[in-house]
């Protein structure tokens, strides 16, 4: 070998992998968020492990684990049962007085035992499901169980300590969402997506599909409740309840969701012909005589209302906190914080400030974190009213920091200069602006354009629409629309500003858009990871084991890099002025002087961010990292 030819691969191998000078050691910063969510989970009353009527119990899902936690208000009594799983949905009352959960991976069923303390594993997962998604006792005190992602119904025989499966209703669908058993001994069970509502007879196998066709093109049969002899099934995305006479299983009443009504959401404990029902997202609670058919308002925003009790007392959750509401008073009886994720939640996003803060958020609890590099990381709360999570976020020029959130694609804006106060109004901050719509459900990327309004990708999620889409919001006008056609699929999953352009990746397509005359002005077929704006206006793009440089004058690629760790899910430009991406297996730091791409870390993670130093923030699981910016050649 030539020592020109030994010289040139020597360099290039050093560019690949960077040099010992260039690697770096990333550093623990802590779990920002360690608040839980109770969203999926069903409340139920039992005894008390000291043998007090009427504790309230309700498990937690947390992406580190989860826990059964019970309180009885008046007495302060307070349990916490570590479950072997991230957590359960499924939650009742035996016959026998056990409590039984609905595990979330692994989707095994647990039996809680409040006068011996004993948590028992009863099975499940060996039939398929990772979720049990809704659990009710029959008469005869069997347990049954709604199952992700194998839409079977489980049935569980304390007498005999057996697991059955009854079966998939649907070999096309995943969900079997929500369950009942009826005055009869019939065990329903609400199904998606589309929805589907199967009545089965647990001694013969016997099934029967019984929700009408106009109501099959929704998204799922959500919630399930017997009363006397009728059953109450929540159907979403738009349909509302639906009354059923559980003799004939054919429809007897309609409350539909109207208003500020997104869709409704099943209490328990109403008297037989009767039901309560609770707003979502405002969380406002009604009684609905099923006879009379007649709704009646009882109390406005308690939140999530999981059981009446003597048709007066209220227990539910608030966000973090466990509620008691007295409906004869209008006062709360107590309200508390019963448990915190003892690991954290899973972080969901992450984006630098102006001001040196970093923010982000964490799955499926709706909440925000701040942290001030030297300082500590703060809860911020929950952004807005609906469930789920922040699944975009961005920084805007302004110094703004624009958020969109899983469910139904709802945006937010929120100024760090001012004191935190979500709301809708227009001084709330954050400030929950709306839904996207066009049946998008998740925001994939979101940003402010150079016009100053604010963009957004988007997706469809359980059969809330037909595709994915790149929506324009006007924060001043309200004023919003979307293109569902501009990429295979129309989702658009990464979005980069500059001050005249937007440069979107999705589709396998890379395009740039025009606000100004909203359209394309270049195209090119290219599996898109990340995208950036170089300090000189360089576009540079993450495509597979590429790195592909645009200029935007031009608007042709100009230089094609490779990438010394493949493709990259998130890059920065940073205020050292080079650029940085990640992935889960390492980090790259790219100099747009020399464009030169190196490895500067063995190991990486999701997500990146930037502080004003230059050090990289990024996330493992539940943890937040940072990567120190390279020392001074003097050192």
């Amino acid at each position: 070998m030539s020592i020109r030819l030994t010289i040139a691969l020597a360099a290039l191998i050093a560019g690949a992998a960077g040099s010992d000078a260039q690697m770096r050691t990333p550093e623990l910063v802590g779990v920002p968020i360690r608040a839980i969510t109770y969203g999926n989970s069903h409340g139920a009353l039992a005894r008390s492990p000291e043998g007090r009527e009427g504790m309230f119990y309700i498990p937690y899902y947390s992406t580190t684990g989860g826990e059964l936690v019970g309180y009885h208000a008046a007495s302060g009594e307070l349990v916490r049962v570590d479950l072997p799983s991230q957590g359960g949905y499924g939650c009742c009352t035996g016959p026998d007085g056990a409590l039984y959960i609905g595990g979330v991976g692994p989707g095994d069923m647990y039996r809680f035992d409040p006068a011996t303390g004993e948590l028992q594993t009863l099975g499940g997962s060996e039939l398929g499901p990772s979720y049990i998604w809704d659990t009710d006792p029959a008469p005869d005190g069997r347990v049954y169980g709604a199952c992700y992602p194998t839409c079977n119904v489980i049935e569980y025989d304390p007498a005999t300590g057996q697991m059955r499966d009854l079966g998939r209703l649907n070999p096309d669908r995943p969900y079997a969402r929500s369950l009942c058993v009826d005055g009869f001994g019939k065990v329903w069970a609400g199904v998606g997506m589309p929805p589907e509502l199967w009545v089965i007879d647990p001694a013969t196998g016997e099934r029967e599909q019984v929700l009408p066709e106009e109501y099959l093109h929704d998204s799922s049969c959500y919630e399930l409740q017997a009363s006397g002899d009728y059953v109450c099934a929540s159907v979403l995305q738009d349909v509302g309840v639906l009354v059923f006479d559980a003799r004939t299983c054919a429809i007897v009443r309609h409350v539909p969701s109207e208003g500020d009504v997104i869709w409704w959401m099943l209490c328990a404990g109403a008297p037989a012909g009767e039901q309560y029902l609770y707003s979502f997202p405002d969380g406002d609670l009604y009684h609905y005589d099923i006879e009379a058919d007649g709704l009646t308002l009882l109390a406005e925003g308690l939140g999530q209302c999981e059981q009446v009790e003597d048709g007066r007392f209220v227990h539910g959750i608030d966000d973090q906190a466990y509620f008691l509401y007295d409906l004869q008073t209008g006062e709360y009886l107590a309200k508390r914080v019963l448990a915190e994720a003892t690991d954290g939640m899973a972080i969901q996003t992450l984006t630098g400030h102006p001001s040196g803060a970093i923010f982000g958020s964490t799955y499926i609890n709706q909440h925000m974190f701040g942290y001030t590099p030297g300082g500590e990381i703060h809860d911020l709360g929950k952004v807005v009213r609906v469930g789920g999570q922040v699944d975009s976020i961005h920084c805007g020029h302004d110094g703004r920091i624009y958020m969109g959130s899983y469910v139904r694609a709802t945006l937010s804006i929120y100024d760090p200069s001012l004191p935190w106060r979500p709301g809708r109004e227009p001084g709330g901050n954050p400030r929950e602006l709306g839904e996207v719509g066009h049946g998008q459900y998740r925001t994939q990327a979101i940003a402010l354009g150079p016009d100053d309004r604010i963009w957004v990708g988007s997706i469809p999620s359980y059969n809330s629409g037909p595709t994915g889409a790149f929506s324009v919001w006007d924060p001043a006008t309200g004023e919003h629309r979307s293109w569902l056609d501009l990429v295979p699929g129309g989702a658009v999953g990464r979005i980069a500003v500059d001050d005249r352009y937007l440069y979107c990746g999705g589709g396998g397509r890379f395009f740039v858009w025009d606000p100004a005359a909203e359209e394309k002005v270049l195209e090119i077929g290219m599996p898109v990871s990340s995208i950036a704006v170089a300090p000189d206006g360089t576009v540079v793009i993450s495509a597979g084991d590429e790195i592909a440089l645009l200029d935007p004058e031009a608007l042709e690629i100009t230089r094609t890099i490779a990438s010394p760790i493949g493709a990259m899910a998130n890059m920065v430009c940073a205020p050292d002025g080079n650029l940085y991406g990640i992935n889960d297996g390492a980090l790259a730091m790219l100099d747009p002087t020399t464009w030169t791409a190196t490895q500067i870390a063995e190991s990486g993670g999701k997500l990146l961010a930037v502080g004003a130093d230059s050090t990289l923030y990024f996330a493992r699981g539940a943890q937040l990292w940072r990567l120190p910016p390279a020392p001074s050649p003097g050192g």
